[in-house]
């Protein structure tokens, strides 16, 4: 008994190397977990719930940057931030609001990637996915991840992080 292969003409990504494949997995495994537990926290607007559902998947998401700084952000359906892990600085939130990156993912309800330049320079590498439940847009995830750590841990480019479809 042989094995015939077919090879099929279906829209698919470039073929990537092992370290993006990895790299997409792991982030998309997170976003599928996040999206799990916040959803009914987020649809209750409840932020001490919200906190509670962060800190619940930080095994998961400590997994996905085991030794990068990450942070991931839960927007409410306008792109405001009602809760972020881990808790930096001051503690007060960003609003995300203004970012197109944010917009995108709002207006397609889909998950979007962008890169972004901090003020000391430093790039990050930021990707939003949308919470959706029964067709409607309920909060967004932003999960970030710098653009340095990512290129250490998993070899990865801008070009081939802006080139990833989350969506597939």
């Amino acid at each position: 008994s042989g094995v015939i292969l077919v090879f099929g003409c279906q829209a698919r990504e470039a073929p990537v190397n092992p370290g993006i494949a990895a790299f997409k997995q792991e982030l998309k495994s997170c976003i599928d977990s996040l999206s799990v537990t916040l959803m009914e926290p987020v649809a209750r607007k409840d932020l001490a719930g919200i906190t509670a559902a962060l800190a619940s998947v930080e095994s998961p998401a400590v997994k996905l940057c085991r030794m990068c700084p990450f942070e991931i952000g839960v927007l409410n359906p306008v792109g405001a931030t009602m809760a972020s892990y881990p808790v930096k600085g001051d503690g007060k939130a960003k609003d995300y609001s203004s970012y197109e990156l944010v917009k995108k993912a709002i207006s397609s309800k889909k998950i979007q990637q962008q890169a972004f330049f901090l003020a000391d320079g430093s790039k990050l590498y930021l990707v939003c996915a949308p919470l959706i439940r029964t067709d409607v847009l309920i909060g967004l995830v932003a999960i970030a991840v710098s653009s340095e750590d990512a290129e250490k841990r998993w070899g990865l480019k801008e070009k081939e992080f802006l080139a990833l479809n989350f969506n597939i």
